[in-house]
Parts: structure tokens; sequence; C-alpha cells
């Protein structure tokens, strides 16, 4: 009797062990896996000042990098040619699934006739789904300290961003 129940035992022992290693190793890691890494997104009125359209890439750990580009051509009223590019570094605080709070430190260099640098703080509120990809939406306020070859000033910027995430 005690031969059956052993061998029962090794066997049930076996075929679990047969069974856990036909699992697929994505079952093994965390529901929360960041996969839509990447987005693209137009930003009005936010760190390059009229416009920009970015680029942003998400890491595992939920830092955020990003860069942009925006130019202004010569209007002759309100700003002469102007090339901006900001980027920022940011943390994403998730509330939800797709709902994020935005803490992070940015620079922007712009060239007109002077070059202009400016870096401050960045807080704000996004929606974009890290796993799923789709749409994304972000709402910004970037206080930047900027410096001029002839002066330096504070300005208080706000941006609101569209574009899609994947």
């Amino acid at each position: 009797m005690m031969k059956k129940i052993l061998l029962t035992s090794l066997i049930f022992l076996y075929l679990s062990q047969i069974g856990y290693s036909q699992l697929k190793v994505d079952s093994l890691e965390p529901e929360n896996k960041i996969l839509a890494k990447n987005a693209v997104f137009f930003e009005f009125l936010g760190s390059a000042g009229i416009y920009s359209f970015n680029y942003e890439r998400v890491f595992e750990n939920k830092l955020s990098l990003r860069a942009g580009l925006s130019y202004l051509p010569d209007d002759g009223f309100l700003v002469g040619h102007r090339v901006s590019i900001p980027v920022t570094s940011s943390y994403l605080i998730s509330t939800d699934k797709d709902s994020h709070i935005e803490l992070g430190l940015g620079s922007t260099f712009a060239f007109d006739s002077d070059l202009i640098f400016g870096l401050g703080p960045l807080a704000g509120f996004r929606e974009q789904d890290l796993i799923e990809g789709g749409g994304y939406f972000r709402i910004t306020l970037t206080p930047v300290f900027a410096v001029t070859d002839r002066d330096e000033f504070l300005s208080f910027l706000g941006g609101i961003s569209f574009g899609a995430s994947f």
C-alpha cells in the first residue's frame, strides 16, 4: 500500500513539472509590463514655446526621455527665425491603468539671433496606455529659467499634447 502511494505521488509530481514547463514565458512576467514604450506627439504652448513635434521613450522603471523640435520662420512681427529643441526627463506615477502624474526636469535650447538656454521643472498629467498603446494626451506646467547672451528671465509655460503611443 505504501509503495502505491509513493508511486502515485511521484507520478503526480513528474506530471506537474511537465505541465509547468509547457507554460509560456510571457505568462510568468508581470501583467503591468510596459509594451508601448514609444510615443510621438504634437505639443502646443509647451517647452519649446508655440509648438513642437516630439518623440518620447518610456523605460521599464517608468522613466521617460523626450526630445522635440520646433521651427518658427521670420514673420516680421512676433519672432525671427527660431529653432527650439526641448529635452526632458520625467518619472511617471500611475494613478490607474492609463492615467499618470508626470514629474521631471527639462531644458530647451533655442537658436535665433541669440542662443537661449532654458532649464526648469515639469509637472503634469497624462492619459497614456503603456501596455496596449493608442492615444496620448498630456497637460503640463513648465516654468523655465532662461539665459540668453544679453539677459536672464523666468517664464511660466504650460502645454497641451496630443499624439499616439506604440
